[in-house]
């Protein structure tokens, strides 16, 4: 079963490889430089989370929950800083503001950062996330970019995120239930699959002139 979780520095790996190789398509944007840093950042949180959790056996929960809020912050700031419309903007500032006083206040008052998860939080965030990558998505209907929509890797990312957090709320909420068997572990690591999927895609297709 410890070989199970190898899998996960391997994605990693496998996304920040692929974003390395076309670099050059993406080098014009602060945006995506930052995106295949912080796939990097994913990469050694999985590492790390590996030698101290399953060859040390080492309460690991402080790092993800790390992980967790980065995440969420970081795609919440990369959709705002795409979106053009002031309305949407604003919406998304608020929703980005809502959310860290949520978790400034669930971590100073309720939350045991250090040894338990952070589940609620991970609930609201994804549904938060899903919120603005829709916006995100409504602004791009509106726009003549949605003719090239597939030549940005914007539009993968945004798609990746999105098919990940659809699908990982659900069975995140019910994990306790389902979790016999391997099932959640199974679903998490399918939806981790398809979230590559979707960035490798991203990489591969786009075009220079619309990463930027």
């Amino acid at each position: 079963m410890k070989y199970f979780f190898l899998i996960y520095p391997l994605i990693y790996l496998t996304i920040l490889v692929t974003g390395i190789v076309y670099y050059p398509k993406i080098r014009n944007s602060l945006k995506l430089k930052l995106f295949l840093i912080f796939i990097g950042y994913s990469l050694l949180t999985e590492i790390l989370a590996y030698i101290l959790g399953v060859l040390y056996g080492i309460n690991t929960f402080f790092l993800y929950n790390i992980w967790s809020l980065a995440n969420f912050f970081f795609y919440m700031f990369f959709f705002l800083s795409l979106l053009k419309i002031p309305k949407k903007r604003n919406i998304v500032k608020t929703i980005i503001f809502s959310y860290s006083l949520y978790t400034c206040i669930e971590i100073g008052f309720f939350a045991n950062f250090l040894q338990m998860p952070l589940d609620l939080n991970t609930i609201i965030g994804s549904l938060l996330l899903v919120i603005i990558i829709l916006i995100y998505f409504s602004e791009l209907l509106q726009d003549d970019a949605i003719l090239n929509l597939n030549q940005t890797i914007f539009f993968w990312i945004g798609l990746a995120v999105l098919l990940f957090n659809i699908g990982f709320i659900p069975v995140f909420v019910i994990a306790e239930y389902i979790y016999f068997g391997g099932v959640f572990r199974i679903i998490t690591l399918i939806l981790n699959l398809i979230m590559m999927a979707c960035f490798i895609t991203g990489f591969i297709v786009s075009k220079k002139e619309f990463n930027s």
